[in-house]
């Protein structure tokens, strides 16, 4: 019904400040994950532990609303520290309805962003798919170059004239999916389903924003690009170079 997931025996951390959402997710999981493994992280800080030492299939973290006089939520922070080190995948649920939280949340590098109040067999759907899309990425050749920009996917590392260059998780894939298409200018929609999946076809401002901040690491002079060139109202290309003919 959902497709075949890569995940037989699937283990969960839950970062959460208390244990509604575990106990709210655990038995809607267990219906395509029999073997589910649930691991309850009480503070945000605490979950760089857990997944350095549980090793968890997917971590899901609790942002709650903002109140008055509380102390400054954290989770954006825990994103990035998470994301220098793992490719975990990650799914932010909360009920806030600001769309700067949940942009901020994608472009750090959490792949979804969902509200407590889902649908279970949506649910479990939406995880399935990003266990789907977060299986590592198998590439015909091992290095790219085009110009005085380099990639070595097995090192997943970037080069810009000999330099390297830092990339978020979203960037790099963003970036790879551009390279991987050399020469064909890729849809908005198809690096918007690529990168962040099926549920964000029509995030325009979303991608736009990406691009802007991957061109920034990447581009001597962003607003004259070199590298990643846009077609007005289509998409983004990476044109081959002589080099790479």
């Amino acid at each position: 019904m959902f497709g075949v997931c890569l995940v037989k025996e699937m283990k969960v951390l839950v970062v959460s400040y208390s244990q509604d959402l575990s106990q709210a997710i655990s038995p809607i999981l267990k219906v395509r994950w029999p073997d589910l493994s649930l691991v309850h992280a009480g503070e945000a800080r605490e979950s760089l532990e857990l997944i350095h030492r549980e090793q968890p299939d997917i971590v899901m973290f609790h942002l709650p609303e903002r109140r008055e006089g509380a102390p400054p939520l954290d989770c954006f922070d825990i994103i990035t520290q998470i994301r220098s080190f793992s490719d975990v995948p990650l799914i932010v649920i909360s009920q806030s309805g600001d769309i700067m939280d949940k942009v901020q949340a994608l472009e750090m590098g959490a792949d979804d962003w969902m509200s407590p109040s889902f649908i279970p067999m949506e649910f479990i759907a939406k995880v399935n798919a990003i266990l789907r899309r977060r299986s590592p990425d198998i590439h015909d050749v091992s290095f790219f170059l085009n110009g005085k920009l380099s990639i070595n996917y097995a090192a997943r590392q970037v080069h810009i004239s000999g330099k390297p260059v830092k990339l978020t998780p979203i960037q790099y894939k963003l970036l790879c999916h551009l390279a991987e298409n050399q020469g064909r200018v890729v849809s908005n929609a198809e690096l918007l389903q690529h990168v962040w999946g099926p549920n964000y076809g029509d995030a325009r401002e979303l991608l736009k924003l990406s691009v802007y901040r991957l061109r920034s690491r990447i581009e001597a002079d962003p607003s004259n690009p070199e590298i990643i060139f846009n077609e007005r109202g289509v998409g983004y290309v990476i044109k081959a170079s002589a080099s790479s003919r």
